[in-house]
């Protein structure tokens, strides 16, 4: 405190020195005949501050140690969170029904049983009517899938296109026409007949070379793919002698 007052005191003398006018020129020397004069009383008149400066409104020796401290600058505000925008959509739920897919529950087999692998439905295929055989995978990717075969030609290929699509990730049968079964309504007999690919087609274990005649129960190999014929129509049974007037015709598919 006592440091601070006399640093306080030592700027207040040093502006007061800057604005004080000069001192009076010392008087002549008297003559030493006459008695000297007593000094007169001098009186000390207050000093103006020069433009600019303001007087402290604080008294030094009324400050505290705590007050000399300098003042900690104040934490800015935090900045202030968007406002968060109210979607304007309403969301509506019907009663009674769940979102969720509900699990199928058997009820007449045991709990433990494995549940057998389904195939995926083949694409393009729908309803046939007048059909007039069915060619199943046996063995190999898609195993179980059957294909409806019509009249004519019945191209086989992993093309969506074809009317026996074995898109099930066999990469070894070509995309399109890598074999053909044709049903001929007049004899109403199925042949197999190559599409020229460089996989070979292998009928009952032998390359298929040329085109050759099929029955039922024949099997088809193409890559890892085993396909089985099941015939439907024959000479002794097909949809012209029974009336039903689909063989000879085109095959409707709903």
């Amino acid at each position: 405190m006592a440091a601070l007052a006399e640093l306080e005191l030592k700027r207040l003398r040093e502006q007061l020195a800057a604005v004080a006018p000069p001192p009076p020129a010392p008087p002549p020397p008297a003559e030493a005949d006459f008695p000297s004069a007593r000094p007169s009383r001098v009186v000390k008149q207050k000093v103006p501050l020069p433009d600019g400066a303001q007087a402290s409104s604080v008294n030094i020796w009324d400050l505290e140690e705590g007050d000399l401290q300098p003042e900690k600058p104040a934490a800015p505000p935090p900045p202030a969170e968007p406002a968060r925008r109210r979607s304007t959509r309403t969301k509506t739920r019907i009663l009674g029904f769940d979102t969720q897919a509900a699990g199928v529950v058997p009820l007449f087999e045991e709990a433990d049983a494995p549940a057998a692998e389904v195939a995926p439905a083949a694409p393009g295929q729908g309803v046939v009517m007048f059909p007039t055989g069915w060619l199943v995978v046996k063995q190999g990717p898609g195993k179980g899938v059957a294909f409806a075969l019509s009249q004519g030609t019945n191209q086989i290929g992993r093309g969506s296109d074809q009317t026996v699509a074995l898109d099930f990730g066999d990469m070894a049968i070509s995309r399109q026409n890598h074999a053909a079964i044709v049903y001929d309504p007049a004899t109403h007999r199925f042949h197999l007949a190559h599409g020229g690919k460089s996989n070979l087609v292998r009928l009952n274990g032998r390359p298929l070379l040329a085109t050759e005649t099929l029955g039922d129960g024949d099997e088809l190999q193409i890559g890892e793919t085993s396909l089985l014929l099941k015939v439907l129509c024959t000479p002794d049974f097909n949809w012209t002698a029974s009336g039903a007037g689909g063989d000879g015709h085109d095959m409707a598919i709903a």
